[in-house]
């Protein structure tokens, strides 16, 4: 038998892998890129600031701004001034996200739904399980490496 750990960082690795084909093929047909994906999924149906998705992603602002800057050109998302504060610039959802949202399938909230089909309950709760204790024990490492 494997090495348990050996084992458990190649199942990640290939879960990984296989998410990003899948990924980067349904949304290349609409040249949305993974960071732009990023920052889609940031927005959670609301609009929020610049600073906001930089601090979200642990990404620069700069790095942020040209990522919205080609949503923006290609109508995904919008720039918006805050109603309440003029001098503050939300990014929203365009017209065009919203319409392939319905069109493209790992973007719809119920995504997984279809690739948990073929499973029972209890292996779908197995499954839930074994990565909450995973991300679980990650967590405490990694709190344990800033103390």
């Amino acid at each position: 038998m494997q090495n348990p750990s050996k084992q458990i960082r190649l199942l990640i690795r290939q879960i990984h892998q296989s998410f990003l084909e899948v990924l980067t093929s349904e949304l290349a047909a609409f040249n949305i890129t993974g960071p732009q994906l990023l920052v889609l999924r940031c927005l959670k149906r609301e609009p929020q600031r610049m600073s906001d998705i930089s601090k979200q992603l642990g990404l620069s602002n700069s790095t942020v701004s040209g990522i919205v800057d080609r949503l923006e050109e290609n109508g995904y998302v919008r720039r918006v001034r805050d109603e309440k504060d003029r001098r503050v610039v939300l990014v929203n959802f365009g017209k065009k996200f919203e319409e392939i949202c319905k069109e493209v399938p790992i973007l719809q909230d119920n995504y997984f739904d279809g690739l948990l089909s073929g499973m029972t309950e209890e292996e779908v709760h197995t499954i839930i399980r074994s990565l909450q204790l995973l991300a679980g024990h990650l967590t405490e490492k990694l709190e344990e490496k800033k103390k």
